[in-house]
């Protein structure tokens, strides 16, 4: 981090390859949408290089960088509710693969809407850290750090995500019988 602070781009790049993964999936499931998580990540990345400068080597770099697409996503958020608001949206996330057989495509496709949508539908307070510990494997102590939140906090958001999840979900398993 050092070195790409100091203008060393081939570290830039080196941060870039670690973390742009796991930054693409923290954006998809927060999104839903795998073009949409791509977007995300390159400003994110944009964001990072800019402010290379006002990196603190006190805090963890992960930390900071998930800060960085936090706000990004939220920004993007923000924008979708203003074209939603002016009827400009479309939505082309959940595409089915060509992989598998229709009928399975169909199921996977219909199970991933909904499981995307009742998170979406979690609060961001609920969901940042459900979706920073379940699919990026974030410490409490570090998602804690991302939120301003003590490690037990965010356990208990957590713990509160997933209990929603559970109920908003056999709920709609309960009304599909």
């Amino acid at each position: 981090m050092s070195r790409a602070a100091d203008g060393d781009r081939r570290a830039f790049d080196m941060l870039m390859t670690r973390h742009a993964g796991r930054v693409v999936r923290f954006a998809r499931a927060n999104l839903g949408s795998a073009s949409e998580a791509d977007d995300i990540a390159q400003e994110s990345f944009v964001a990072l290089h800019r402010n290379l400068h006002r990196y603190d080597s006190a805090r963890p770099f992960e930390t900071w960088l998930f800060a960085i697409v936090r706000n990004k996503i939220r920004d993007h958020h923000r924008r979708r509710a203003v074209l939603r608001w002016v009827g400009a949206e479309t939505d082309f996330s959940g595409m089915p693969s060509a992989e598998a057989g229709p009928e399975r495509v169909t199921e996977d496709r219909d199970d991933l809407r909904r499981v995307s949508a009742l998170v979406a539908e979690l609060p961001e307070g609920l969901r940042t850290p459900l979706l920073l510990s379940a699919m990026e494997g974030m410490s409490l102590a570090g998602i804690g750090a991302l939120m301003g939140l003590s490690a037990k906090a965010v356990e208990v958001r957590i713990y509160r995500a997933r209990k929603a999840l559970k109920v908003q979900f056999g709920d709609e398993g309960d009304a599909s019988r």
